[in-house]
Parts: C-alpha cells; structure tokens; sequence
C-alpha cells in the first residue's frame, strides 16, 4: 500500500536530510579524508626515513660483503676483491709502464671503460687483463705452496717496510692521502693494511723464483753438450748482403687487367692505390732478378756488412742458407723474398762460435750527483772493495740497485744500455775493482762497480736459455695442479675461452666429417 504523504517522520522510520545534514556530511568526509591523508603522509614519511637509514646502513655492510665474499678460487685459496683488485690493476699498471707508447696504437683508452674497448674480436681489454691477473695469481699461488712444501723461509719485514714508505712517498709527491693514492692504483677498497699480505706474498714468492733459478743453473758440462746437440742455435754469422725491390707500378700498364677487374687498395685518407695484377708483379720482380743477379760480382764491395748474428736473430729467407754446414767464405747466392716482392744478395762470409767474453758489473742508481757522491764516498770510507759495495747494494741501498747484489751480469756492447755507461764500463783501460760515477743530466746518476770479465757469449746464451726452460717447465708443472674454480661465473674470459673452443671443437668435427665424406665417395668410386 502506498505511504501517507502526510505521515510522520517518527511513524516511517526515516529521517528527512536537510541542508545543514548534508553540509555536516561534507565536512565530516573531508575530515576523514585529511585524517586518512596524514596517516598515509606519515607512513611514506617512515618509509622513507628507513630506506635512508638502510641506505646509510647499507655502505659499511655492502662494504663488509666485498672485502669478505669469494670471486673465485685458485687451488686451495679464495680470491677477494682486494686481492683481485691489486693483482689486477698490477697487471694494467705493468702493462701501461712497458706498453704506454703504443695504447693509443693498441686502441687503447685508460680514461673509458675497459669492457667497452675490443682487445680482439672476442675480447675486451677487461677481459684481457682479468685472463693476465688470473695466470699471475695462478702462478703465484703454486709457487707459494711450493715453497712451503719445500721449507723455504723468507722475513719480507725490511722489503715491506722500503715498498709502504716509497708508496707514502709517491703519495706525497702527487699531494694525495695514502689512501686515496692506494685506491687510484689498487682499487677502490685498498688500504696498506689491507693489501699487506698480497704484497708479502709477492716478495716471498720473488725470493723463492731467484732461488730456483740458482738452483736450475746448468753447470758447465751441461751448456757445453747443449751446444755440441745444437751448434746451429748458438753459432754466429758474419756476411754481407744487398737488395733489390720490385719496382710495382702505381698505375695500370699494359699488363694490367681488364678495368672492371682492376684491384684497388682504400687509404685512410680517402685515396686509393691500385694493386698491380699477377703479370705485372712477376714482371717487376724478373727486372729486379736482373739486377741481383749481376749484383753477385760486388756484393764483396758494396754490400752491407753485418756480423754476429744468432740463427734466431737472422731474417728467416736467408738464414737457412748461411747456417747450412756445406757453407764456406766467399759464397754468394741469390734469395728472393715473395712476401716483399724483393731480391737478396748474399755473400757468406763466417760461421763461428762468439767467444767475446762478457763483462759483469754492480750498479746502484740514484737521482743526484750529489747523492751519487755520498755513495761513493762511503763505498771508499770502508774499504773499497767489493764486499762493500755489494753490500751498500744489498743494505740501505737496496731500493737503489738495479739487481740483487746490484749486479748484472753477462753484459756486451749490443746491451740497451745508455751510451755514457757503455763508454764507462767497456773502456779501453776498464780492470777488476774500478769504480766510478756516471751522472747522465735529465736521466740519472750511476754508481757503477766493475767486477770484471764474463763468461763467453756463446756460454751465456746457452746457460740462460736452459735455465728459463727448466724454470718455465717447473712452474708450468705447478700451475697445472692450481685450477681455477669460478662457480658465480665472475670471470668473463672463461667464458668467452670456453665459447672459442667449443667453436673450433665443432670446426674440427666438421672438418673431418667433410674428410671422411670425400673418402667415403672416392671409395665408391674405386668401387664402381
């Protein structure tokens, strides 16, 4: 039934909503809304503040992470990042000191990041040098165990001491804290603390290659039955040679190719250079034949001479000819040289064993005249001997000798030495115990101790030779039993070696399947 219009509020049981009700209604929500606004405002707030402080918090543990987290192991020891870092930017900074004329060849650019730089076309230079840092810490691991193995002991406290001052030194000069010089050339985390061990290690394993290598020299009867197996390795030549180039044309001639197959070379400047056909190459080099040819008669005369030269040293077209044992003084011979489209004239002139002794000598180098003087003088104040110069090399000098002891040995005029000491130490007058300063302006002083004569060259060559192998052999023995083990894959040149020989793996099963089809199908055919 229909309401009553007329019917009252109470008896309906609804309230009529007025102006007033809704404008309370209004304000009511909006009361809410601010309340719920500011609840939500607050808890972003918290949110907020608790990332901060995670974020804060998050330095000293990601920190803490880093210097405790292993990269990877190598035999039995786990790298860290401190580790890692100095061992690897060791490697980048050798490298740059032996290579720092030719980064730019390299395409190399120590300012942008190494990853983004191609050492080859599978690797970045990253990656190059984190493949070096790993074979280094390989190397060094083994050698450690070795020396462990073998009860070799060594106090590195006095050579530690010399490197963290020369370091607080180099800091200086370049107005840094210690630690911001250690993190620009050993990594972000590096601190002398923190890489003392590594650089403990370093010394020790140093001391123990030198004492391997005193032991793996070859005793005399030794370097003299290398030499009677392989005369050929350690005899010298003497000969004079001449050569004759092919006069390629620049142009097409009447040898060229048709136009639409002519060859040309794109230059970097935009250019281009025509690449001579087959007939005009042969011609070129039949007009240069003449030439050496009827160079044969005045090689004697006119050609170059050259002397003392080792198998290995000796261009690799003419070498096999001069060290062939039917060879006497006065033959001549004429070689062509395809790769270079050029013709060699060569008259033999000797084959011997160089028995030129070597001269051996102790040096210690200083930046000053002055400081070179104090040396000096002292070295006179005790006694002027030997002993006491070796051991001003050995003592509060160290830092300042170019070898153990100073010493170097087995030296000849051929050296890279610079032409002020060559001059000094090969003297006409030079004898046993002279010792003198050689000050060099802009380079250096030298404090140079003349020990005396060598041995041979022939016996130098030799002795070194079989002292490497027997070092490389022995340390190469001990890196094979020191595997790495990268389970978090955080070296990426693994990968990349792991992808280059599956591919040449494939290459190889592809290769002789393609052989063994090309068998299987002469075979029917012998058949049939």
């Amino acid at each position: 039934m229909p309401k009553d219009p007329k019917t009252s509020e109470a008896d309906s049981g609804e309230k009529i909503v007025t102006k007033y009700d809704l404008k309370m209604q209004r304000r009511k929500e909006e009361k809410e809304r601010e309340e719920h606004a500011k609840r939500v405002s607050t808890g972003v707030t918290i949110v907020i503040l608790l990332a901060l402080v995670c974020l804060v918090l998050s330095f000293p543990i990601r920190t803490y992470i880093s210097l405790h987290k292993t990269l990877f192991t190598v035999g039995d020891e786990k790298i860290g990042q401190v580790e890692f870092d100095y061992s690897f930017y060791t490697v980048v900074n050798n490298y740059v000191s032996s290579y720092s004329s030719y980064l730019s060849m390299f395409g190399l650019d120590l300012s942008k990041d190494l990853s983004t730089q191609m050492y080859s076309s599978t690797m970045s230079w990253q990656d190059y040098f984190e493949e070096s840092t790993v074979e280094n810490l390989r190397r060094s691991k083994a050698m450690k165990a070795d020396a462990r193995a073998n009860g070799f002991t060594y106090d590195t406290a006095a050579d530690y001491a010399k490197i963290e001052e020369q370091l607080k030194s180099s800091a200086k000069e370049q107005g840094l804290s210690l630690n911001k010089y250690l993190q620009q050339n050993f990594g972000s985390y590096a601190t002398m603390d923190r890489i003392k061990p590594y650089v403990e290690e370093a010394l020790y394993v140093s001391e123990y290659y030198e004492k391997l290598s005193d032991d793996m020299t070859p005793s005399g009867e030794e370097v003299e039955a290398k030499y009677t197996e392989d005369p050929q390795s350690y005899d010298s030549v003497d000969y004079r040679i001449l050569s004759f180039d092919a006069e390629l044309p620049t142009e097409p001639t009447e040898l060229a190719l048709p136009e639409e197959e002519r060859e040309y070379t794109d230059n970097s400047d935009g250019t281009k250079t025509y690449k001579p056909s087959d007939a005009e190459v042969e011609a070129a080099m039949k007009a240069a034949k003449e030439l050496a040819d009827a160079a044969l008669t005045t090689v004697k005369k006119d050609g170059e001479e050259i002397t003392g030269l080792l198998y290995a040293s000796t261009n690799t077209v003419i070498r096999d000819w001069l060290f062939d044992t039917a060879r006497k003084a006065g033959d001549t011979t004429v070689l062509e040289d395809s790769s270079l489209n050029r013709y060699y004239v060569v008259e033999f002139e000797k084959r011997y064993r160089d028995e030129t002794p070597t001269v051996n000598t102790r040096v210690l180098v200083v930046d000053t005249a002055e400081e070179a003087q104090t040396i000096y003088d002292e070295w006179q104040y005790n006694g002027a001997t030997e002993a006491g110069f070796e051991a001003l090399c050995n003592g509060k000098y160290s830092d300042k000798a170019v070898a153990e002891g100073g010493l170097l040995e087995g030296l000849t005029r051929t050296e890279d030495l610079y032409e002020e000491l060559t001059d000094w130490i090969f003297a006409e007058d030079r004898k046993a115990g002279d010792c003198g300063i050689v000050n060099i302006e802009g380079v250096a002083s030298f404090v140079v101790y003349y020990v005396g004569d060598g041995k041979p060259s022939w016996y130098n060559t030799i002795q070194n030779d079989l002292r490497s192998t027997a070092l490389n052999d022995y340390i190469n023995a001990l890196k094979e039993k020191c595997q790495v083990q990268d389970p978090d894959e955080n070296l990426n040149y693994l990968k990349i070696r792991a992808e280059e020989e599956a591919a040449a793996a494939a290459s190889s099963q592809a290769a002789e399947q393609e052989s063994e089809t090309l068998e299987d199908a002469g075979s029917e055919e012998v058949i049939e």
